[in-house]
């Protein structure tokens, strides 16, 4: 994500933005100056100008000829945070209830969308959890996997001797194939995370839950008959 692109998440629009970002490199300007600065039309520069102050982005100059800056970055910074505080707040508070009875099974699809979606499910653990997969792949998780084993009960099944934290690690010698994980016995991520085509399934479908619970545990206990 470029800066500009960081602006238009704080509801400026792409031609804000810009101007924006041409006021913090060049200082103080006249409309004239940054519709010069950003080949934007003199119109289309006022009318971004007024809606930056309305949004107490910049400040107009009380001097002549009229001269427009951007707030400090430390103020941007400031309002920022308090922005997406209220936006987290009014989310947390407001979230429509899930009317839906039955447990959908969900496709997730693009590489970063599937590890985004399993590294928030891995920070929801209030419990165990339970991984199935390569140790190239945890390579990905591993922070978060290192810290929330400290006060959870993470158990790994994948082809190497990894250490992640206080996780219990087994080591299955054949790699196995996918991405599978069972968290609180609650929901179950399954899938692939190769870059070119990445995508999983989530559900919190309790049929689900307990036929991939039941082949993990087959698969420790074979990994145990093995070792003895």
């Amino acid at each position: 994500m470029h800066f500009e692109e960081a602006l238009t998440k704080l509801g400026l629009t792409p031609i804000e933005a810009t101007i924006y970002t041409t006021l913090c490199k060049h200082g103080a300007l006249t409309g004239y100056e940054v519709a010069k600065l950003c080949g934007i039309s003199r119109s289309n520069v006022y009318a971004a100008l007024y809606s930056l102050q309305d949004k107490g982005k910049c400040y107009l100059l009380d001097e002549e000829p009229n001269k427009y800056i951007a707030i400090s970055k430390e103020d941007l910074l400031l309002l920022a945070k308090k922005d997406f505080k209220a936006i987290y707040e009014t989310i947390d508070t407001f979230y429509p209830e899930n009317l839906l009875v039955s447990d959908p099974y969900i496709t997730i699809k693009g590489y970063q969308n599937v590890i985004d979606k399993i590294t928030n499910t891995i920070k929801s653990c209030k419990s165990h959890l339970y991984i199935l997969t390569t140790a190239d792949i945890l390579e990905q998780f591993r922070d978060v996997l290192s810290e929330i084993s400290t006060s959870k009960r993470v158990t790994i099944i994948c082809n190497s001797h990894l250490i992640l934290g206080e996780a219990l690690v087994y080591v299955k010698v054949k790699p196995p194939l996918g991405f599978h994980m069972i968290v609180d016995t609650h929901c179950v991520i399954t899938g692939d995370l190769a870059n070119t085509s990445s995508q999983c399934l989530y559900t919190t479908n309790q049929s689900l839950v307990r036929l991939m619970r039941e082949s993990l545990i087959t698969e420790l206990e074979m990994i145990r008959l093995t070792n003895q």
